[in-house]
């Protein structure tokens, strides 16, 4: 009967908050002990924010622990120990940050959270410095009890808190007038873009070839159109320059006035230039949430003339010329920082054979590297043709694009194409990232897709993002990019040049 008793008691006795610690303590013992043995490496070896964040968990005494995470001051998240954090922890976090940085959290407070939780905030800073950033340390309060700031607050975790002081500069706040992604756009009224088009022909002869390779990293573009309200009025202005000087053959250029009959000329091996000329193109760019990488992008939407718009598969075969157009005769406002761009795609010209043929013959012919222009496939597509989309992502892998999943909401009949090395980014279904503040569905499984695409190596994008506060939560939950009307605004092509050089 007593080895009865000794053997079922610990089943009582908590032995999933043992369980759950007791790595924990084993960790920090492990760290205590080999710190000797180690010290020389220790202090050869590069500190990061990770490497402190996992210091920071073995230095804590034991506890009930939920998440450890480290911020900068503007409550962008750097680090996660486990888990994945909602907008009630962001909101938590912000607030914070702002006590903190008034002076009212002395060296670091305790809260309370409503669903049985206490968080523990630690400024970082140096001394007699602003905040620079923010442990929070979220723990059971069964486990726990009162006086949790005191038992964390050790010689150690200080010291290690202030080693993050170096790791993380001040974020200075973002203006409202701030180009997040790093370009430089002209506003100027009096530029438009006729004149614009007009410089390829001049600049195209001389403009050296794009670099051998572009960095493999995602790619956003859009080619949005104008409607060209202003274009009819520029054509007549352009047609009597044409034909009042008959003998000069520069002037004229008479394509310019056959659009209809070369409407059909996306299927030829060679499109003439002047039908991709009469497509309007704008660009959107991809604005960072998380810092790293240089590659700018941009998500491309074209729309062109109403007869042109009747025929999509056209479309989108006068889009990509009149893009490698723009491109071979603007190479130094997208190489000189990696740049890419990307274009949706119809269902005609997923069913269309010939379209990845004919765009390696305008990869040819421009000199631009397929690596530089990706290709946005909406969910929908892939789940009702299946087989179309399939041999397109092959062919793009085979020719060196790369593949955009758009409105992705982990549809199982999707996930599998994630396999493919051409599929380099995922966007995510705007009606899930909207509805998850307030939606519990909604805002796992954004979390789960922001995870599962990690693993994969593929970046994820929001879209439509249209407030501060989905903003500061899906940067929280690690969304790469975003897009959305508080970000930035589709802009016309003309106006897309180099960034300038400090």
């Amino acid at each position: 009967m007593l080895s009865l008793f000794a053997y079922t008691k610990p089943s009582h006795t908590k032995p999933r908050s043992r369980s759950a610690m007791g790595k924990l303590v084993h960790s920090a013992a492990l760290h205590t002990a080999r710190s000797g043995n180690h010290s020389c490496a220790d202090a050869t070896d590069p500190q990061s924010v990770e490497s402190i964040g996992r210091q920071l968990c073995a230095a804590l005494p034991p506890l009930r622990l939920h998440s450890v995470s480290i911020y900068d001051n503007q409550s962008n998240v750097l680090w996660l120990s486990e888990g994945a954090l909602g907008p009630d922890e962001h909101a938590l976090v912000s607030d914070a940050l702002q006590q903190l940085a008034a002076g009212d959290g002395g060296e670091g407070f305790e809260q309370r959270v409503e669903d049985g939780r206490v968080a523990v905030f630690l400024p970082v800073r140096a001394p007699r410095a602003a905040v620079t950033g923010m442990v929070m340390v979220l723990a059971d309060t069964k486990a726990t009890g009162e006086g949790l700031l005191g038992r964390i607050a050790t010689a150690s975790v200080y010291t290690l808190i202030r080693e993050l002081v170096t790791l993380i500069p001040p974020a200075a706040p973002r203006r409202a007038d701030h180009d997040p992604t790093g370009l430089l756009l002209s506003l100027a009224d009096d530029a438009p873009p006729p004149e614009a088009v007009s410089v390829p022909p001049r600049r195209g002869a001389d403009s050296e070839l794009a670099p051998a390779a572009v960095e493999q990293i995602l790619e956003r573009g859009e080619l949005s159109l104008e409607l060209e309200p202003e274009a009819p009025a520029e054509a007549p202005v352009a047609a009597p320059a044409a034909i009042t000087p008959p003998p000069a053959p520069p002037a004229p250029r008479p394509p310019v006035l056959q659009p209809p009959p070369a409407v059909t000329a996306p299927s030829a091996p060679v499109a003439p230039a002047g039908p991709a000329e009469n497509v309007a193109l704008e660009v959107l760019p991809f604005v960072k949430l998380r810092t790293g990488g240089r590659m700018r992008r941009f998500e491309v939407l074209p729309r062109g003339t109403p007869r042109q718009n009747r025929d999509p598969a056209a479309l989108d075969g006068l889009a990509v010329e009149a893009l490698l157009a723009w491109m071979a005769a603007h190479r130094p406002d997208w190489t000189l920082e990696p740049t890419c761009f990307t274009l949706n795609l119809s269902i005609a010209t997923l069913e269309d054979e010939r379209f990845l043929r004919q765009v390696a013959g305008s990869f040819s012919r421009s000199g631009i590297s397929p690596e530089s222009v990706g290709f946005e496939i909406a969910e929908p597509l892939c789940t009702q043709r299946r087989a179309q989309v399939e041999r397109f992502i092959g062919g793009c892998e085979r020719l060196g694009c790369f593949v955009v999943i758009d409105g992705f909401s982990f549809e199982s009949a999707v996930v599998p194409l994630l396999r493919s090395k051409a599929v380099r980014l995922v966007k995510i279904d705007a009606r899930l990232s909207t509805a998850a503040l307030k939606d519990k569905l909604a805002q796992a499984l954004v979390v789960a897709i922001v995870q599962a695409v990690k693993v994969l190596g593929i970046h994820c994008a929001a879209q439509q993002i249209e407030s501060q506060q989905a903003l500061r939560w899906l940067t929280a939950v690690g969304c790469d990019f975003g897009q959305g009307s508080i970000l930035a605004r589709p802009l016309p092509i003309a106006r897309l040049q180099a960034p300038a050089v400090a």
